[in-house]
Order: C-alpha cells, then structure tokens, then sequence
C-alpha cells in the first residue's frame, strides 16, 4: 500500500497533460487492490457513516453527518468537517475538508486545504491551499 500511494504522490506532484489516463488507472488500481477491508478503528468523532471499504489512518478527525465510502482511504492527521461526502478517493496525510463538501473519484494531495464550502467535485485531483470556490477552479486537475 506504502508504494503506491508514494507512487500515486510522485505522479500528481508534477502533473502533466499526459497523466489523466495514468492518474484514473493509479486511483482504481489503488481503491481495488487496498480497499477490501475497513480499518476505521482509530479516528476521532461521532457515528460518522461508513461505506465499505473505508481505510483511515491515524488521527483522523470527522465532523457531523459525514458520510464516508465506498473506497476512500484518508491519511493521518486529516481532518474532515460536518456534512461532507467523499467516495472512491484518496486523500493523503495532513488534509483539511471544510464544510458540506462533496468528492468522487477524487485525489486530495499530502497538506491541502479545502476550506471553502459548499463544492461538488469529481474526477479530479487537488493540490494546495483553496479559500473559495474562485481559487478552485484555478487549481483543480480534471482527468475525466
């Protein structure tokens, strides 16, 4: 599991036209091969709402009303706030997920921040710090 999500890392760490098709196989190659057993035994948070398979790391905070699954791996020290939903995503070490936010099919890079509320994604990866809706759009990577 280490070697790919190292792997994974690497590749949208220099993101290049020619990576959607790479980055889409390296998501549901990741999600089918690691994702067959939920590891939910260490988070911090009330009755959040699992879909298996769900894998989270250590030290993981959720919010209220939060639904998590099918195939989402969250790395340690990320914390996700009330209402959000995340599906067939990897999200990567020390990640903040603001408000009633929605993701599918989704890469969240190691250190982001997503503090703007209220966005439905899918298909994408993110990388950095997003304050709105505006900063978004500039910074997201689609791989339809």
């Amino acid at each position: 599991m280490k070697k790919d999500l190292e792997e994974i890392q690497k590749i949208i760490g220099k993101l290049e036209l020619n990576s959607k098709t790479q980055i889409k196989d390296l998501l549901n190659y990741f999600l089918q091969t690691h994702l067959n057993r939920n590891k939910v035994d260490n988070f911090i948070g009330d009755y959040p709402t699992f879909i298996e398979p769900v894998h989270l790391e250590d030290n993981v905070r959720i919010g209220d009303d939060v639904l998590l699954g099918p195939n989402v791996y969250i790395g340690k020290d990320s914390e996700i706030k009330d209402y959000v939903e995340i599906s067939n995503s990897i999200i990567f070490d020390n990640v903040f997920i603001g408000k009633n936010n929605k993701l599918g099919n989704c890469i969240i890079g190691k250190n982001t921040s997503l503090v703007c509320e209220n966005i439905n994604v899918n298909n994408c990866v993110i990388v950095g710090n997003i304050k709105s809706k505006e900063d978004l759009y500039k910074i997201i990577y689609k791989f339809e």
